[in-house]
């Protein structure tokens, strides 16, 4: 089945040509200008993958990512014309599944796409691999796979990015090993992307501060330096 892909940029010459280039790639795209065109796309038809523009001229769009991140788990690539690599943590923080800087290399925007599908059909067949696993259970929190929540030992919500769910979901399917950041890159971001170590180190310092021990207030998310990271807690797999 033809993967479909909707495009969000109001930059008609860039719109214009992304629909050739991915459509020769063989995808199904659809091109839109505006947060307001996209949604109303979504509400009509659905897609496999969301290539967002940040500089949208109704709605930014990292609130757009964390406004489409609440309610589903559709993979996003931002484009943005921003070096910083803060700003690029950012989008990651926000939820998108990657980003990609303008100007950019046809290829390497290729690359990405691609890579950003195969992790998604992954994570949906894992998913279906092992349906008794539902739930990964520590220190009173819930994670709940299928529903990509977590939920605290007070039982309310803990708000977690998708990249923030993703690896703590690696990080408790591993619990008591040591997890490199070789193994974080490959697993959450892939092959087709140059991740730094400051963007883990960014993701694993927001999730610290989420996953406290309530005995305590320490975290059970260890630095073993040289290594990578381990969640110094047992887990129960439900």
């Amino acid at each position: 089945m033809t993967e479909r892909i909707l495009v969000v940029d109001d930059d008609r010459q860039m719109t214009g040509f992304l629909d050739r280039f991915l459509t020769k790639q063989g995808f199904d795209v659809h091109c839109v200008g505006s947060a307001t065109r996209m949604g109303l796309a979504m509400e009509h038809a659905e897609f496999d993958l969301v290539q967002l523009d940040v500089g949208l001229p109704d709605i930014d769009g990292f609130e757009v990512t964390r406004e489409l991140r609440r309610s589903s788990r559709l993979p996003i690539i931002l484009l943005t014309a921003r070096e910083d690599v803060f700003d690029k943590i950012i989008d990651l923080e926000l939820g998108a599944d990657d980003y990609v800087s303008k100007p950019f290399e046809p290829r390497e925007l290729l690359a990405r796409v691609r890579s950003v599908l195969r992790r998604s059909k992954a994570m949906g067949t894992a998913h279906e691999a092992l349906p008794e696993i539902r739930v990964l259970r520590f220190m009173g929190f819930v994670l709940d796979l299928p529903k990509r929540q977590l939920s605290g030992p007070d039982a309310r919500e803990v708000a977690l990015t998708g990249m923030e769910f993703s690896l703590l979901k690696l990080l408790a399917e591993n619990a008591g090993d040591v997890v490199s950041r070789d193994k974080i890159m490959q697993t959450i971001y892939g092959h087709a992307i140059t991740v730094t170590d400051r963007a883990i180190d960014a993701h694993i310092a927001r999730l610290r501060k989420k996953i406290l021990c309530p005995a305590n207030g320490n975290t059970p998310i260890r630095t073993v330096h040289g290594a990578g990271y381990s969640l110094a807690v047992e887990v129960c797999a439900e």
